[in-house]
């Protein structure tokens, strides 16, 4: 009976690929290793275990995330966030020329433990804290560009009048009761701008960085009762109206273009007609511009801003061959 109790009482012995190989939980931003001075992350670890059964390998995993990402309402922005780090991660070991089943070792390589640890961190994951290549996502790249990114076509920049409409609407959230105070303080702090302003192409660039700072502000506003959105249309006739004049200037057409096409709370509504009005140079420049916005959408697939871009794209119909 002792003897049989003994037996019974003896650990079970794991198999080498059941043995844990972390010591804790790691998070996915954690390091794993550097190779040849390239750092990989343990996001990176878990994705190149997966690709080791996969057909394709990371090619494979690419393609089931952005299958995921185009059939889920809405956005996914996990998927989106897995999609940069995956093209990231491509680059690093083309970077070393490695593959997979090279930076992993023998013991990653066998191990079910790890494969278990990956599938559940990769697929089931449902909040995830980010590498700066997941936060470096084409969407986020491409909204934060059509929002600021474009400026440095501009004679006369709107970024310190940016950055001081930015300030006057601080940080904060305003509920409806609120929005009005947000409104008067973009109206006086652009006012005050202006008023130190000589030409046309200040007062361009004004209106410019109010147009992106009623964006950004709308994030922080309930604008139930649209004050918000009003404001943004006045400039945007303002800027539309300065605009038509010097729009044969290289780069204005395209920032604008970028920003109807990811600016998200619907507050445009002149563009289409000014587009209409545009003479056949800047039409032609203007269909030029939105092809390459077009190809850009397509090739990131985001579906939503491309629609909008070919929307504006049929305003100008065969302008292009004129």
């Amino acid at each position: 009976m002792t003897e049989r109790l003994k037996r019974q009482r003896q650990p079970r012995v794991i198999p080498p690929d059941e043995v844990p190989l972390d010591q804790g939980a790691s998070d996915g931003t954690d390091e794993w290793k550097q190779v040849d001075g390239v750092p990989f992350h343990h996001w990176d670890r878990w994705l190149l275990r997966l690709a080791l059964d996969e057909p394709e390998g990371l090619r494979s995993i690419s393609s089931k995330f952005r299958a995921r990402a185009r059939t889920k309402k809405g956005i996914d922005e996990i998927a989106e966030a897995m999609l940069a780090q995956l093209d990231d991660l491509g680059v690093r070991l083309a970077q070393i020329g490695a593959e997979p089943n090279t930076v992993l070792d023998e013991p990653e390589r066998t191990s079910k433990w790890l494969q278990r640890k990956a599938s559940r961190r990769i697929w089931e994951a449902s909040t995830i804290r980010r590498t700066k290549a997941m936060a470096r996502t084409p969407r986020r790249v491409l909204e934060e560009r059509a929002l600021l990114g474009n400026w440095g076509a501009f004679p006369e920049s709107p970024a310190p009048d940016y950055a001081a409409l930015k300030s006057a609407v601080g940080e904060g959230y305003y509920d409806y009761r609120g929005t009005a105070i947000v409104v008067l303080s973009l109206e006086t702090t652009g006012a005050r701008c202006m008023s130190s302003s000589t030409s046309d192409l200040q007062r361009l660039a004004i209106h410019r960085a109010m147009l992106s700072a009623a964006i950004g502000a709308m994030a922080q506003v309930d604008d139930s009762l649209t004050e918000l959105a009003e404001h943004f249309r006045e400039h945007e006739h303002a800027y539309l109206a300065l605009l038509r004049d010097h729009c044969e200037i290289p780069g204005l057409l395209r920032d604008l273009l970028e920003l109807a096409v990811w600016e998200d709370y619907g507050l445009f509504c002149e563009v289409e007609t000014f587009l209409r009005a545009l003479p056949n140079g800047p039409a032609r420049a203007a269909a030029r511009e939105l092809d390459e916005v077009i190809v850009e959408l397509v090739r990131f697939e985001l579906d939503y801003q491309l629609g909008k871009a070919r929307a504006l794209r049929s305003v100008l119909g065969d302008v292009a061959s004129l």
